[in-house]
């Protein structure tokens, strides 16, 4: 199954979904799904279950997961396969506002519950350690084919990191951690195209803020064109019916300082998935690529640089309308 930018993922049959784990995922993951996915369900939100292996674990670890230099390498996982619809854009605003309310209701049915991560990825959202990472791999790759461009985007994303407030302190819920449009699902029949019906690719969930939460959802939600394509676009009206979704099913749930965080985890996140692509556009080992679309790794994740990059520097200067549009929408939502 294509889109997924991770893990090797194949479809089996109708009804069940097989992956191989991307190394950076313990296989302790598994176990943190099994339980948060247990409550969603209970909550009514609908996710893809985990199906355990016949010693009781919900994986398989063939030989060393550290590795893939054979096919069967790694850890592996069989999940229930939900009916829907990918998407890798938004097509109009009622989709937008669906996404937002399903997200939101997501938001709700893990809040509360004390659960102890068995994994963790610490730093997911540290955006100084991405801009440093950044930093350190244009001096480690000096003589790289694409250094030349990639330290051109790399000067344009410093200057918008530095363009930026603080981070402010938050409150730590539980969140998704990748909440791009492919990995909701929407209806399949014409009375359910517009609506978000299901949340997908669950191994980032995590104790996070909600500004990067909220900013990385609205990061992709809100570019008119892939972000591997030459030229983005932050559609605004998609950003007032998303957040507008959002503050519907929340009904309150957010503080005010993580209300006012939004607009400002949207340009951070944007802003640190640039520094990432731009990172790996010289280190070629963490984020997949398409040979449609690029003709090697290095290539495909320069384009995405840029895209996020200009993506970012879209938001930064549409910030006081889109502050205006989320405080708007958390005051009618009381």
């Amino acid at each position: 199954m294509t889109g997924g930018l991770i893990n090797d993922t194949y479809a089996v049959g109708d009804q069940w979904v097989l992956q191989r784990l991307h190394p950076i995922f313990g296989a302790e993951v598994n176990y943190d799904i099994a339980t948060l996915t247990r409550r969603l369900a209970e909550q009514g939100v609908r996710v893809p279950r985990l199906v355990l292996a016949e010693d009781g674990a919900p994986f398989v670890k063939q030989a060393d997961a550290s590795g893939t230099n054979r096919e069967t390498d790694g850890v592996w996982r069989v999940m229930t396969r939900l009916p829907g619809r990918t998407l890798h854009r938004l097509a109009n605003p009622a989709q937008a506002a669906s996404a937002g309310e399903l997200v939101a209701r997501f938001h709700a049915a893990l809040s509360g519950i004390e659960h102890t991560f068995r994994f963790t990825r610490p730093g997911a959202h540290d955006t100084a350690a991405h801009m440093a990472f950044l930093t350190e791999t244009l001096s480690a790759h000096p003589r790289h084919r694409l250094i030349e461009p990639v330290r051109q985007v790399a000067a344009e994303i410093a200057a918008l990191w530095a363009a930026q407030p603080p981070t402010p302190a938050l409150p730590l819920r539980i969140g998704h951690g990748d909440l791009k449009v492919s990995n909701l699902l929407f209806g399949e029949t014409r009375a359910l195209a517009d609506v978000a019906t299901a949340v997908l690719d669950l191994d980032t969930m995590a104790w996070m803020t909600m500004d990067a939460e909220l900013g990385d959802a609205l990061r992709s939600w809100c570019n008119t064109a892939a972000e591997d394509a030459p030229a983005p676009a932050l559609d605004v009206g998609t950003f007032e019916m998303a957040i507008g979704g959002y503050a519907k099913g929340s009904q309150g749930a957010l503080t005010s300082a993580e209300q006012q965080s939004v607009v400002a985890g949207l340009a951070r996140i944007t802003t640190e998935l640039a520094a990432r692509f731009a990172a790996d556009a010289l280190r070629e080992t963490y984020f997949g690529w398409s040979q449609e679309r690029a003709a090697t790794r290095g290539e495909h994740n320069l384009i995405r640089a840029q895209n996020q990059a200009e993506l970012a520097r879209q938001i930064l200067a549409a910030r006081p309308q889109l502050e205006a549009i989320a405080v708007s929408a958390f005051r009618q939502a009381r």
